[in-house]
């Protein structure tokens, strides 16, 4: 009888800790830059061939996705700040995000805003022609 006490207990507890972990890897993921939370709404952005991003500035709410989509040449999206310099303007990373180079047209890369501010970003390639946009959320 003590045996079998013993195996539940052992049961019991190896369900309760596989759970436990469980919570703590979804608290972990729940600040994730790319899973949009259920009734986010994801919002489109078209990288140009005119050294655009149509739109440039946007409102979205806290939760929701930005999606940005290759439409001509080859664009990035890389969040930060620009700066102007003797030699033109230039991108400051903050680390937030960065698609790399998106080749190939409707290529695409989705970024979650799960906290609220203003978030600047720039094509790291085109920064000097101007192309920078700018997502609030509220």
């Amino acid at each position: 009888m003590k045996k079998v006490v013993i195996i539940l207990s052992i049961v019991v507890l190896s369900i309760i800790f596989s759970f436990y972990g469980c919570g703590i890897a979804d608290q972990a993921n729940s600040d994730s830059s790319t899973t949009p939370s259920s009734g986010a709404t994801t919002h489109i952005v078209e990288m140009t061939g005119d050294y655009e991003f149509v739109p440039s500035s946007l409102t979205i709410k806290q939760g929701d996705s930005v999606k940005w989509i290759l439409v001509e040449k080859e664009h990035e999206v890389a969040s930060g700040t620009v700066i102007e310099t003797k030699d033109g303007r230039e991108g400051v990373p903050d680390g937030l995000w960065n698609s790399d180079t998106l080749r190939i047209a409707k290529e695409s890369f989705t970024y979650t805003f799960n906290s609220t501010g203003t978030f600047p970003y720039y094509c790291d390639s085109h920064v000097d022609l101007g192309m920078i946009g700018t997502i609030t959320v509220e």
